[in-house]
């Protein structure tokens, strides 16, 4: 069988694709936790914190196994179903995912400075912070490390028909020197949802530290439920960022050994 030079480099271009997404997501992805104490520190008096990089909608899906047996049409019709409830969800709450953000940004802000630490609010993306203060830009002078976080999932998610609407949150944070780029401490924190429900493929992390938030008041049966229920059910996913940022920033506390002691 012939085989035409047309077939050949478009196999060829698959191949390159594929190992190009491979190459990527290993870059992405969170491998292991990285604790604070457990790093050697530099002097960090000053920590920058760039914008959240986040989707622009609070997430609100439920998973169905079948449609992936059924095949890829039946897996077109739930993206669209999805896209349809995180707008109905959005103009329910039109506020509250900003709400969430900014609420979520001073929290961590007043935790790190009680931590010692100065605080400072950074109106650029991570990546643009490191190129401002290769380039010397004032915005950036005697920043020491900039506290990366990434939200990676966000909002409402039951993980099958059987299982309830619940609110939760992955999110990821990474805090990185300037200077020389060196991860000071990195953790992945699942607040909110079942684990063994959370896609660590999908979402581009190998581990993650739960933090269990079982109110039973946020779960909802159904779509209907949810959305009949949408203003209390921003409750829920207000206690969610509150958790998530005192996670994170209780991670940012500066200790001399991997044990802490209960005090009485």
């Amino acid at each position: 069988m012939k085989l035409t030079v047309c077939q050949s480099g478009g196999y060829v271009r698959c191949s390159m694709l594929f190992l190009l997404m491979l190459l990527l997501t290993s870059c992405a992805t969170h491998r292991q936790p990285v604790a604070l104490h457990a790093s050697p520190q530099p002097a960090l008096r000053v920590i920058g914190m760039p914008l959240f990089e986040d989707q622009p909608k609070i997430d609100v899906r439920r998973e169905n196994p079948m449609y992936a047996i059924i095949g890829l049409s039946a897996r077109l019709i739930q993206q669209m179903v999805r896209e349809y409830h995180r707008i109905a969800y959005g103009k329910a709450n039109p506020a509250l995912h900003q709400h969430c953000l900014k609420s979520m940004r001073e929290n961590i802000k007043r935790r790190l400075r009680k931590h010692g630490y100065q605080v400072r609010d950074l109106p650029m993306t991570y990546w643009q912070a490191q190129a401002a203060y290769r380039r010397k830009k004032p915005d950036l002078a005697g920043v020491d490390a900039l506290l990366r976080v990434q939200i990676k999932r966000f909002g409402y998610f039951s993980a099958s028909p059987f299982k309830p609407y619940r609110p939760g949150m992955v999110v990821a944070a990474d805090l990185i020197t300037t200077r020389d780029r060196k991860v000071l401490a990195s953790n992945v924190y699942n607040v909110g949802y079942e684990p063994g429900d959370v896609p660590k493929f999908d979402l581009q992390i190998d581990y993650m530290t739960t933090i269990h938030v079982a109110d039973k008041r946020f779960f909802y049966r159904n779509f209907d439920a949810l959305i009949d229920h949408a203003r209390e059910s921003s409750q829920g996913l207000k206690f969610i960022a509150s958790v998530a940022a005192e996670s994170i920033a209780g991670d940012m506390e500066r200790r001399s050994h991997g044990v802490v002691l209960a005090r009485r």
